[in-house]
């Protein structure tokens, strides 16, 4: 029976979490039965069923299996559409004439609320958000809107823009899927590789945003987090695109996620790696990292998540930060460098050849950096310059680069940290 000793406040809190946990399923579900056209159409219903799940939960009580209750009336809200559009809207294709009628329709909708279909409705959602064709800023808002649950405005926080840049990057996003009307699905054969690593490019990048500071000026967002490990917990356990270079990126989600705990101090302070406390790190991610890490092992080729996840594992493993294997870092970061050769992996490299050689040949390895350039405007080169000039002795230099870096975050910890920085010199 619901409980009707809930507040309305309990109501929008249940609400609120549903939505971040559950809408991207019906979204998926839902666009899979009206097709990737229908964008918008599966959407506005799954807003729909959250009004109504709203209305009546403050009403009459929330019931014993929320989550349950929103499928029905996902569900039910298909049927009414379906019956109100059928002979005007063209659903999807491969399902379209089992909609025609009431019976088969009933039937056909009663499968895709299968749990082992909404996954894989999951899935193929995840391959549609990730398509060439619709721009990278695009993508990343897609997924998102429609598998993690954000609010624009919650996009448009964590990516420091308006609401209405997003609501056009969405825009162009569902035009792309009006334009195109390709089916939702699964690629296969050559195609599946190349959209394959579209795909954890995405979540890669995502999972970039979780370690960002540009959300309300915190510097881990552990919600991004936890979407990407899951997104790519999706990809791992389909036996379609379960590949080395999957795992190994599971792998670097989970080994880094798993130092999250311990990046700030009580009083929400960045902490460099050298003064964190190893036993806040999540030893149970660690060890699924680890895991995952083996499994890529498998086969003969090599992803930049496999070198990313293996120095993300060599951190892991050191009992401390003087005990970090840095010449096997280092090592992997030059076969990274021919893999990958950017100017933010050279930069990172960089650290690697301080610990081992000193901060004056580290200096000179960045000023090597092809396109350097490029991260002038990036805090993090100037942090690291300035604390190279520092134990240089430079003084004047390492300020110059401190007040540079101080001018380019947007992170409170990191403006905190870099303040500091200054005023010890």
């Amino acid at each position: 029976m619901p409980d009707t000793a809930h507040t309305k406040a309990d109501v929008l809190q249940l609400i609120a979490s549903l939505t971040r946990a559950e809408s991207g399923k019906l979204i998926a579900v839902l666009t899979r039965i009206f097709g990737v056209h229908n964008l918008s159409m599966a959407e506005d219903a799954v807003q729909d069923v959250l009004i109504k799940a709203m209305q009546q939960w403050e009403a009459k009580g929330i019931p014993d299996d929320p989550v349950a209750w929103l499928f029905s009336a996902a569900r039910n809200r298909a049927i009414d559409i379906i019956r109100k559009y059928r002979r005007q809207q063209t659903f999807a294709t491969d399902i379209s004439s089992l909609l025609g009628s009431e019976y088969t329709a009933a039937a056909t909708l009663n499968d895709c609320f299968k749990d082992e279909e909404i996954k894989d409705d999951q899935l193929r959602m995840m391959f549609a958000c990730s398509h060439p064709s619709i721009p990278r800023e695009g993508q990343i808002a897609l997924i998102l809107k429609t598998l993690c649950g954000f609010s624009i405005p919650q996009i448009a926080r964590a990516f420091i823009c308006s609401v209405d840049t997003i609501e056009k990057r969405l825009y162009r996003a569902r035009q792309v899927f009006r334009q195109n009307n390709f089916s939702l699905d699964i690629p296969s054969g050559h195609a599946l590789e190349e959209r394959l690593d579209n795909v954890l490019e995405t979540i890669y990048l995502l999972f970039n945003e979780a370690h960002s500071t540009s959300f309300q000026n915190s510097l881990v967002r552990e919600d991004l987090a936890a979407d990407s490990i899951s997104l790519c917990k999706l990809l791992a356990e389909h036996n379609t695109t379960n590949l080395p270079r999957t795992y190994a990126l599971l792998a670097l989600l989970y080994l880094h996620s798993a130092r999250l705990p311990g990046r700030t101090d009580v009083d929400g302070n960045l902490l460099l790696m050298n003064k964190q406390d190893r036993n806040l790190w999540n030893k149970e991610m660690i060890s699924c990292g680890k895991a995952y890490l083996n499994q890529a092992s498998v086969g003969s080729t090599i992803s930049r998540y496999h070198l990313e996840a293996a120095i993300a594992y060599e951190h892991c493993k050191a009992a401390s930060y003087e005990d970090t294997d840095w010449e096997t870092i280092l090592s992997f970061y030059d076969i990274l460098m021919q893999l990958v050769p950017s100017p933010v992996i050279l930069l990172n490299r960089s650290v690697a050849v301080k610990e081992l050689q000193g901060a004056a040949m580290a200096l000179e390895c960045i000023k090597q950096i092809p396109g350097i350039d490029y991260l002038n405007e990036y805090y993090l080169l100037h942090a690291i310059l300035g604390e190279l000039y520092a134990e240089m002795k430079l003084i004047p230099n390492a300020r110059t680069h401190y007040q540079k870096a101080l001018s380019l975050t947007v992170s409170t910890a990191e403006q905190n940290l870099i303040q500091h920085k200054l005023n010890m010199l």
